[in-house]
């Protein structure tokens, strides 16, 4: 881990006056950008939002489930953060031939049995593995919580996850290798006066294709209604704008000795019938043709 310094120099003397020391892992390479986060941010707010009613549903208590935080970071190091022995789900993220993982404390493992039977969901639970019997409960809920996490996504990664594995220990999970890269989204649980910390682990290197086109498409879409509002403003500039507009007979050709002693009095044919329409034109187009006549004292054209 290494310490990268922004500080900020005040003085030639070279005092600084603030600092901003961020942690920066030069073995992490950030490839995952804010655009990135906030879409999938999204996402797993409404996973938060459908795994709380599965919870609700299937332990009879109403719940919260919010999205607290979401970091990168390597398989490794996410199976080294959790404790030894606790329920970590294994669900396949199909097509995309990668694994996820859902953690749940024991102690949540613990209520998720109680509560169904018929308990009082208080706080003092065995402090203990899951039996063979509690992991099948414990293992029902989880394959609902893997069926949120299809729904949730949808429009961003259409994958169809399940449940494939259920581990008391992380060691012997082995969802993915020991380097690759991992978003851990870690969710904040409040259920019977009891708080817990619930976690997603997504690996990053195959949703992250996804989440590049999904990206695009938003930008298009959004250029696409930038130019429609652009397009609409100018039509209504336009419309708006001064314009020179003139009637005038069509042009006719002759000799310039005809015209270059015309004087008062001199007629000559114009080839245009007095019933044939003059021509509308505005900076020498002709945009529409009219027949000369009057309205009330002022003279006037019908555009025909």
């Amino acid at each position: 881990m290494v310490l990268k310094n922004s500080a900020q120099i005040g003085s030639p003397g070279g005092n600084s006056v603030g600092s901003d020391v961020e942690a920066y892992d030069f073995r992490n390479p950030a490839t995952f950008t804010r655009d990135h986060q906030r879409i999938i941010e999204t996402a797993l707010r409404a996973y938060a939002d459908q795994s709380a009613s599965v919870i609700t549903s299937k332990l009879r208590s109403s719940c919260s489930h919010e999205l607290d935080s979401l970091q990168q970071t390597t398989y490794s190091s996410f199976i080294n953060s959790l404790p030894e022995e606790t329920v970590l789900l294994a669900t396949s993220l199909n097509p995309l031939n990668s694994s996820a993982l859902i953690h749940l404390p024991l102690e949540f493992a613990m209520l998720a049995v109680d509560l169904p039977l018929g308990g009082s969901g208080e706080a003092d639970q065995p402090s203990r593995g899951l039996t063979e019997i509690e992991n099948e409960l414990v293992g029902d809920l989880g394959s609902s919580l893997v069926g949120a996490l299809r729904f949730s996504f949808d429009g961003v990664i259409t994958w169809f996850p399940v449940l494939t594995g259920q581990y008391s220990s992380p060691e012997v999970a082995h969802a993915a290798s020991p380097g690759d890269q991992m978003l851990v989204a870690t969710f904040r649980l409040e259920i019977q006066d009891s708080v817990f910390d619930t976690v997603l682990a997504l690996p990053l290197t195959p949703i992250l294709p996804l989440l590049d086109a999904t990206l695009a498409a938003r930008l298009a879409e959004q250029r696409g209604s930038k130019s429609r509002d652009f397009s609409g403003d100018l039509e209504a500039r336009l419309r708006t704008a001064p314009v020179a507009v003139s009637v005038r007979l069509r042009p006719i050709q002759g000799r310039l000795a005809d015209f270059a002693h015309l004087s008062v009095g001199d007629v000559f044919r114009l080839g245009h019938s007095p019933d044939a329409p003059w021509e509308v034109t505005s900076h020498g187009v002709v945009f529409a043709h009219a027949l000369p006549g009057g309205e009330g004292t002022q003279a006037a054209f019908r555009v025909i």
